[in-house]
């Protein structure tokens, strides 16, 4: 059903009679870049996990939007955003999940020690109070209310009160010797919270408690410059309320677990979620895994190289975030460290246009599904396209940063789409995923082949004429065959693929042989 419906933006745009220029043409056909230091990350990443890119590309957003909470607001009339990020990655059972974060778990750790060390940063206060100002990795295993949100253990020895001293604070009071503490829990503060299991969280279920968690979760992720996202739990045996001021990060990764498509539709923490929902063809889960494979035995000439890597990626986001920091000092308005262009304005609602009218297409219990996702997903198009002007230091959001970042917003939405379609339609998974390189293959082997190679735009336009579907739609299925192919440059630049042989097809050639 999804494939149905699918309709390519900028055929959405000259439908609207709008953004006529060379420019848009030329970006018709021209994938835009992300910003250089996005680039790096993503080429390193997806070296430890395999064909993950679009999550590896996401770990950086959603790292930079943390660091940067407490600097950066994207202005919306008298409202702001903050730069967070809450991401949630559904994907198969072993395909890099934790693969990956194994390798940004150091990473984030040394960011975070690099800006806890600033003097911005040291200037703050310290203590159990002011934690919120220092930056950290939080990976619980626990669920409980007590894990997430701590607890408050009366009576318990002062850590500022000190034996044999006249015991006085500022204003020459006396400091007492016992007192009741807050024992904070894993939310608290700022940093990543990160789920490698998020399935064990709770939001999937129906329970009571659940619904308790589901609540954590979804006031933590309401925006900083209110109230509304501190968490309050009565802590009955004390007659008092545990209030957890939370401003992280989260970094969640779970299996698709069962009937996922009722749980969004009916619980609201998903859509404040950046949530990405793939399901990985048996093709490429093969492909993971033969890649793998020959890794297996294979050292790398200096070393594994992770370590490396890590301190290169944790200077490189705090070099950014001292930008930022000198944007504030420069400016002195957090709304005004990187500012909306007139055109990335228009841009932005040229394609919030294109959106609805993609959604208008949909059956009208999926359309509703949709509906509850297209704000947020224009919020995060917002807060990335700052994020992306931050990469490039760049002090001016311009309309090939909104596009930067539409393209990372689209692979979120055209997932639930997917997702939605599928399920709902309950169409068989594994028959749509072969159908799917089926029509690939079919389009390739139907261009004219030099050696087997040909262009790419060949098999796009086949594709297009046999399926009545846009480019936009080859691209997006693209992603998930590409592993099929080789690829190269032509001397004229044009992008030529070639299928390759399986290695069973090849040894029954030779048999016959």
């Amino acid at each position: 059903m999804a494939e149905d419906l699918e309709v390519d933006a900028w055929e959405l745009y000259d439908a609207l009679g709008t953004l006529k220029t060379d420019e848009i043409e030329e970006e018709k056909t021209n994938k835009i870049d992300m910003p250089k230091c996005v680039q790096r990350w993503q080429e390193v990443v997806g070296q430890f996990s395999l064909h993950n890119d679009y999550p590896a590309i996401m770990s950086y957003y959603v790292t930079l939007g943390q660091i940067v909470k407490d600097i950066v607001r994207i202005p919306v009339g008298r409202l702001s955003l903050d730069p967070r990020i809450q991401y949630c990655w559904i994907q198969t059972a072993r395909s890099g999940k934790t693969t990956m974060f194994d390798f940004l778990s150091p990473v984030w750790a040394k960011t975070f020690e690099l800006i806890n060390q600033h003097p911005t940063t040291l200037k703050k206060p310290k203590g159990p109070l002011y934690g919120v100002n220092e930056f950290n990795l939080q990976n619980p295993d626990a669920f409980t209310d007590q894990a997430l949100l701590g607890t408050i253990k009366k009576n318990q020895p002062n850590p500022e009160w000190i034996r044999g001293e006249d015991n006085l604070d500022i204003n020459d009071e006396l400091i007492p010797e016992f007192i009741d503490l807050t024992v904070n829990g894993a939310l608290f503060g700022s940093g990543i919270i990160a789920f490698d299991e998020f399935e064990h969280s709770g939001i999937f279920k129906e329970t009571q408690h659940k619904q308790d968690t589901v609540m954590m979760f979804q006031k933590f992720m309401n925006r900083l410059d209110s109230d509304t996202h501190l968490i309050k739990k009565r802590l009955t045996d004390w007659g008092i309320d545990l209030v957890v001021d939370s401003q992280r990060s989260l970094w969640a990764t779970t299996l698709p677990p069962q009937g996922l498509e009722n749980v969004i539709l009916t619980k609201g923490v998903f859509q404040r979620m950046w949530l990405y929902v793939r399901e990985v063809p048996e093709s490429l889960k093969q492909k993971m895994e033969e890649d793998y494979l020959d890794l297996m035995g294979t050292i790398v000439e200096d070393g594994d190289g992770a370590e490396k890597f890590q301190n290169e990626f944790a200077d490189m986001l705090y070099t950014n975030y001292k930008w930022c920091l000198k944007r504030l000092e420069k400016v002195g308005d957090r709304r005004k460290i990187v500012e909306f262009t007139p055109d990335a304005k228009k841009r932005l609602k040229v394609i919030w246009r294109g959106m609805r009218k993609y959604m208008d297409g949909f059956p009208d219990h999926i359309y509703h599904a949709l509906n509850t996702f297209l704000m947020n997903i224009i919020n995060n198009m917002c807060v990335s396209a700052s994020l992306c002007a931050i990469s490039e230091q760049s002090p001016k959001i311009t309309p090939r940063h909104i596009e930067q970042a539409r393209q990372l917003t689209d692979s979120s939405f055209d997932s639930i789409t997917t997702w939605f379609s599928d399920r709902l339609a309950k169409s068989p998974r594994r028959l749509v995923e072969k159908n799917r390189e089926k029509i690939v293959i079919t389009s390739y082997k139907e261009c004219p082949l030099a050696n087997g190679w040909t262009s790419k735009t060949n098999v796009i336009n086949i594709y297009m004429k046999k399926t009545k579907k846009s480019r936009n739609t080859f691209y997006r299925l693209w992603h998930d065959v590409e592993h099929m192919f080789d690829t190269k440059r032509s001397d004229s630049n044009k992008v030529l693929i070639k299928l390759k042989v399986e290695k069973n097809e090849s040894k029954d050639k030779q048999d016959k042989k």
